[in-house]
Order: C-alpha cells, then structure tokens, then sequence
C-alpha cells in the first residue's frame, strides 16, 4: 500500500515537471507568433459574445446563418444611431478642447510656478503653447515620406487583421458546430462528453463577464458624465465617455480615468480637483458594493491580484489589445484549472482543516444586498 502510495505521489511530481515543461514550451511558441495569436484569440472572443444573442434567435426557430446576419445587422444600426447622437457634441467638445489647449496650459504652467515658489524650488520651468502646438503639427504633417509609408503600413496592416477577424468571427458564429466537434475529437470518446460541458462552462463565463462589464461600462460612464457636469468640470461628455471606456481595466482603469478631470479642475479651479476626486471615489464605491455584486453575479469571480498579474502579461505580450483580452482568458482558464485540476485533486483526498470562504465573492454580497432589499420593504 505504502508502495502504491509512493508511486502515486511520484506519478503526480512527473505530471507536475511536464505541465510546468508544457507551460514554457507553449509561452515561447505564443511570443514567436504573437500575432497569429493575437488574431486567433480576438476571433474567439468576438465569436463568444455574437454568439449568446444568435443562440437566443436560434432557439427560437431562426437559422444561425440568418440569426448571424441579423445580429449583426442590428450591431451596425445601433452604432450608426450612437455615432449620429454622441459624436456631434464629442466633436464640438474635442474641438473646444484643442482651442483652449494653450489657456490651458498657461494655467498649469502658473500653478507649477506656484508650487515651486512655495516650497522654495528654484528649478524652472517653462512651457510655451505655441512651441508645443507647433511641435505636435510638425510630428502629424511633416514627417518623413518613410514614416509616412511606415504608418501607412501599419494601418493597413492594422486593417487587414481586423478584416480577418471579422470574416472569422461570421463563419465560426454562424457554423460553430464543425469546428466543436473537431476540437472534441481530439479527444479519447470516453471523455469527449465531459470536454463539451468544460468548453460550455467556458463559454458561459465569458459570456457572463461580458454582459456584466458592457452594463458596468455603461453605468460608470453615465455617472462620471453627471458628477462632472454637476462639478461644473468642462468637456464632462468627453471625460464621462473616456472613464466608461478605460473602466473594461479592472483597478488600472479607474486611477487612468481621474488624471485628466483633475488635471482639468487643477487649470480652472483648483478647488475642483478635491470634489472631483470625492466624485470619482464614490463611483468606484458604488461600483464595487452596489453594480460589480449585481451585474456580476453569476460571472467568474476572480482575485484582484490574478487579474492585475493578467493585465500587466498580457499587455506586455499583445499591448493594448491584450489588456483587454486579459479577464475573460483568465476567466476561460479559472474554469479550465478548476474542472481539469482541481476538482481532481479534491477527489484524492479530505482537507483536514479547510479555509472559511472569502466574504468578498459577488454572490455572497448579492444575496446580501437582496437580504437587505427585502427587509427595507417589510419594514
């Protein structure tokens, strides 16, 4: 018995070395072709989160072909009426903002000026706005014709990947099925069952995180419009939009999107900045105990330090793009290590002394929240 036991326990140290091996291996291959990657997971995504409302359609009588093009359909309509509602007052608050740019930065230039007199700094310091406005027309007109021909490069390069995820994510929405089944036939048969209810759990996940962080976007964009033109901040609009879009970075977006309504509030009233940091503080409140427990709910919970790990890898394996594929890979794979490792390793054995569950899980403060909500109403 002693035996079996110690051949277990060595069997796992080798499948550990491999796993690990495995794990390197695949890291090395994903950094030499980065891009490939980079497409074959934005494809993925995409497919993802088309797909939940041509499942609904599907299940109610429609082809997924036709439930494809539908979808999209409405997609375009949605950002075509969008566009035509929010771009004119972005544009006329962008353009404002250009034009104001110097005053600006007048403004900034006294408040250092005063700092460094206050606290008894000799270093100068010096901007002229007519130097910088010059400076940034002569880097967008008048480069180069190689740097002309380099951006051009990128953009259609740029372009032509977003072409070929787009064409990918239509035939793999609209035929997912051929695709499934030749991913699950890698497979041995006797298991084939069990990787479609992983791949399902996967792809429910995903689709969780992205309907909760679209409704969180959505909200923390409209309440930072409100707190800012309240404040009486300039280009509110402009910045409500800009705090709803960087908020899809879980812990970095927030402190992203404070700097420029403070820098702002700091050129035209300093006094400002302090109410536009309570604002910000008590959205990001409200977002963490009020809408992430709601809109959350049923998505993947994860560790803020998991995801801030995931957020710096990613974008320094695919830059932008990757921060924001990083949460719903971490989600997709926290369902992977759950299913495939460490369930199985629950099955081996019985913790003697197991941890009291965390108390900050989004379905713990959900049922909270509802305890609470029934309460205020019976009384």
């Amino acid at each position: 018995m002693q035996r079996s036991d110690g051949a277990s326990a060595e069997r796992m140290v080798y499948v550990g070395i491999g796993l690990v091996v495995a794990l390197l291996l695949a890291g090395y291959l994903i950094y030499k072709i980065a891009v490939v990657v980079l497409v074959l997971l934005l494809t993925i995504l995409f497919s993802v989160i088309i797909s939940a409302p041509v499942d609904y359609l599907n299940q109610r009588g429609i082809g997924r072909g036709w439930g494809t093009f539908m979808v999209f359909g409405v997609l375009v309509l949605v950002l075509v009426i969008a566009g035509a509602a929010l771009v004119p007052a972005i544009e006329d608050q962008a353009t404002e903002l250009v034009e104001t740019f110097p005053a600006l930065l007048e403004n900034a230039q006294q408040i250092v000026l005063r700092l460094q007199s206050a606290l008894g700094l000799e270093a100068s310091f010096s901007l002229d706005p007519q130097r910088l406005l010059g400076s940034a027309r002569s880097f967008l007109t008048g480069g180069t014709l190689t740097t002309v021909a380099s951006v051009g490069a990128s953009v259609a390069t740029v372009l032509s990947f977003g072409v070929v995820v787009l064409i990918a994510t239509v035939y793999t929405v609209a035929q997912p099925a051929p695709l499934v089944k030749g991913f699950v036939a890698l497979f041995p048969a006797a298991r084939r069952q069990r990787v479609r209810e992983i791949l399902g759990e996967m792809y429910g996940a995903v689709q969780r995180w992205f309907l909760g962080q679209l409704a969180s976007m959505i909200i923390i964009g409209f309440l930072c419009t409100v707190a800012l033109f309240i404040i009486g901040i300039p280009f509110a609009l402009l910045l409500g939009i800009l705090s709803g879009l960087v908020s899809f970075v879980p812990y970095v977006g927030p402190v992203i999107s404070v700097l420029p309504p403070v820098l702002l509030a700091l050129t035209v009233e300093p006094i400002d900045a302090l109410w536009v940091i309570l604002a910000y503080v008590i959205i990001q409140a409200v977002e963490s105990n009020l809408i992430q427990p709601i809109v959350m709910s049923r998505a993947v919970s994860l560790h803020p330090a998991v995801v801030v790990y995931a957020v710096l890898i990613m974008g320094t394996l695919f830059g932008f793009v990757g921060v924001f594929l990083a949460v719903p890979l971490v989600a997709a794979l926290h369902v992977l290590l759950r299913e495939l490792w460490i369930e199985r390793m629950d099955r081996m054995g019985t913790d003697p002394s197991p941890p009291e569950e965390e108390s900050y899980e989004p379905k713990r403060r959900m049922r909270r929240l509802r305890r609470a909500a029934r309460d205020l109403f019976r009384s």
